[in-house]
């Protein structure tokens, strides 16, 4: 007792791991927790970085749904197409040497560019392939007087280099209103246009596989030749008889 009050002894704390064996639990447990924690940290810094490939053009725009193929160190192979950003990518490949092959879209009238990248910890492993742009061939068709409207076809045929299989082709249809066609050209190389009897659907431009011209018959341009993004014009005026040999059939629905 001090002055009528009755004395109470000071508060006094005790680790818990000196409470016994709940305590080394409790201890086991922690160092476990610790470990895991620095071995998952191990593994998330050893984790190799995203493969990414990105095609671009002469003005580093982002070249979309080009094939990518790439194959790696451990024998897999990926393969995909190119976004919006002109970009296929791949996270958590096998670290090493990989190799890409890119297949351009065939406006670009270009072979199959071969890059390498190496797949590293944390870091990505970019390839960058860049390309030049096609010509762009903008094709005039005036339809005779008189004559129904149509779509006919307007086809490019260029000259042909040492090595290639076929000279570069690109068929497209001219429309129904304004009797304009859009062809894309290989620049560089000396191209004729002219009206054909359609190989394509009127939806789909592209290469063909009958590379002639009938010129004899059908009105044709004189040699173009466009440098690297350049745009060039041409006016097709075929005559009534020639408007009803290469106008196309009505297409189905």
């Amino acid at each position: 007792m001090r002055n009528g009050v009755q004395a109470r002894a000071p508060a006094t704390f005790e680790p818990r791991f000196r409470s016994g064996i709940p305590a080394k639990i409790e201890g086991v447990l922690a160092a476990t927790t610790i470990a895991g924690v620095l071995a998952i940290f191990y593994l998330l810094v050893q984790m190799p970085g995203p493969l990414v490939v990105h095609v671009e053009d002469d003005r580093h725009e982002g070249v979309m749904n080009a094939k990518v193929v790439c194959s790696g160190p451990d024998g897999k192979q990926f393969n995909g197409l190119t976004d919006v950003f002109g970009e296929a990518k791949w996270p958590g490949l096998a670290k090493g040497s990989w190799k890409c092959e890119v297949t351009l879209p065939p406006k670009f009238h270009g072979g199959t560019l071969v890059g390498y990248a190496t797949v590293v910890e944390r870091k990505p492993a970019m390839w960058l392939a860049r390309v030049e742009r096609p010509a762009r061939a903008t094709v005039q068709v005036v339809r005779p007087e008189g004559q129904p409207r149509a779509a006919p076809a307007v086809r490019a045929v260029c000259a042909a280099v040492p090595g290639e299989d076929s000279p570069p082709t690109w068929e497209a249809r001219a429309g129904l209103l304004d009797g304009r066609a859009t062809l894309y050209l290989p620049h560089g190389r000396r191209c004729r246009i002219g009206l054909v009897r359609p190989e394509l659907p009127a939806k789909e431009p592209g290469p063909v596989t009958d590379a002639k011209l009938a010129c004899a018959s059908e009105p044709c341009t004189a040699e173009l030749r466009g440098g690297v993004g350049e745009d060039v014009t041409a006016t097709l005026r075929p005559t009534e008889e020639q408007w009803s040999t290469v106008r196309p059939p009505p297409e189905p629905d």
